[in-house]
């Protein structure tokens, strides 16, 4: 065990919006600091810095995506000519794989000076480097769904993972579905393999009516009067089962809870925001389809009900933020959120719409019930936290350093 860590960290999932990669990265990178890690640098692309000034750039960048226009709320100081290039550029496997490889190149270039750094890839790939590696695997639903995912990312990840799982010293997961999945699969040594579970931001805590009464106010919400969903709106996460569910219900119910779905449209979604639009015209359905990260915690909070049946999660963060709100939860069973849920949720089987609808409707006709679920979900949260994460990370760290 080294008494002196380098640490090297890819930061290249810090830009907004930040997905669940994101988070991890940002939550893991501060913790890491209040660890007192001796030495933490971070690259993005071939550009390398330290970890203050990646967390301030984070930040930054943050705080321009959400920028605020006459128009209301848009990207339009950070979406730059640049990032539009960039994004059509991608589209194509072959100018994608061309970009990695001249990046890996320069990356080499002015790697050779932390060598002897430990390396962590946040984002699945490693990249080059001659020193130890440790690689966090979120999960693999790019080959269990991938019709759920653009080809091209597809494509890389299927013909890069079987490196990464053969060059790295350790790798990390999420939860245990994830690190059976690498050991049965894969043939990855249990030895080589540990699920470090997640957390969430103190932020998500109980409030009162009083305390959610004007963020919900400006979104036209009542505090414990709707079923919400946060998450990418995408048919892997299991939205139109939802929809149907909720659809299910009896027209009393379905007025005095209405359905908020909040998240930005996700891949191969058309067909699915079609039925939102038209739903929300029928049925009252809501779609907030950005909602800042400020209004998140009092979102979760008012919530009568925190529905998320995802047909596949890594971990499921939304299952947690919401069970921290004390908040009452459905999500999907045999996965990871019902792994570590240990029985404070309720679990309705992948796609099954009527038994979702029998759950929504038993929970929001029955007020103790949904106490009693919010109390046992709240105790659950409390085994996890992001310290904990970062603590057990640097475990590993600490384990392969030389």
């Amino acid at each position: 065990m080294s008494d002196f860590m380098k640490l090297l960290l890819n930061t290249e999932s810090l830009i907004p919006p930040f997905t669940g990669i994101g988070n991890y990265t940002l939550n893991l990178l501060e913790q890491l600091q209040a660890e007192d890690v001796e030495i933490i640098d971070c690259f993005q692309g071939a550009n390398f810095c330290s970890v203050e000034t990646a967390l301030a750039n984070a930040v930054a960048a943050s705080d321009r995506y959400l920028h605020k226009d006459d128009e209301g709320m848009k990207r339009s100081v950070w979406q730059t000519v640049e990032s539009q290039l960039r994004e059509v550029l991608k589209r194509w496997t072959f100018t994608y794989r061309a970009r990695e490889l001249l990046l890996d190149a320069r990356r080499r270039i002015r790697a050779g000076e932390r060598r002897y750094y430990l390396y962590h890839e946040p984002n699945f790939i490693l990249k080059p480097h001659a020193g130890p590696c440790v690689a966090t695997i979120h999960d693999l639903s790019f080959l269990h769904y991938p019709q759920f995912h653009p080809r091209k990312r597809v494509e890389w990840l299927t013909a890069k993972l079987p490196q990464t799982l053969q060059r790295a010293d350790f790798l990390i997961t999420d939860s245990d579905v994830i690190r059976n999945e690498l050991i049965g699969d894969f043939g990855v040594s249990a030895d080589r393999v540990r699920t470090v579970y997640l957390g969430a931001s103190h932020a998500y805590h109980p409030q009162t009516a009083g305390q959610t009464g004007l963020p919900l106010e400006r979104y036209g919400l009542r505090h414990g009067r709707y079923v919400l969903f946060v998450g990418t709106l995408e048919p892997r996460k299991g939205v139109d089962t939802l929809i149907e569910a909720w659809c299910h219900l009896p027209p009393r119910l379905r007025e005095e809870y209405p359905l908020v779905l909040a998240g930005a449209p996700g891949w191969h979604n058309q067909a699915l925001n079609d039925r939102i639009k038209s739903l929300e015209l029928s049925h009252g359905l809501r779609q907030l389809s950005f909602v800042p990260g400020s209004d998140l915690p009092a979102l979760y909070a008012g919530a009568a009900i925190f529905a998320y049946p995802s047909l596949y999660e890594g971990f499921g963060l939304p299952v947690l933020e919401a069970m921290q709100c004390a908040v009452p939860v459905i999500c999907t069973a045999d996965t990871s959120m019902s792994e570590f849920a240990q029985g404070s949720a309720l679990l309705v089987e992948r796609g099954n719409i009527d038994q979702l609808t029998v759950q929504l409707n038993d929970l929001l006709g029955d007020p103790a019930l949904r106490i009693s679920m919010a109390a046992a979900g709240l105790l659950r949260a409390e085994a996890f936290s992001w310290k904990r994460c970062a603590q057990e990370t640097l475990e590993i760290y600490r384990a392969v350093s030389p």
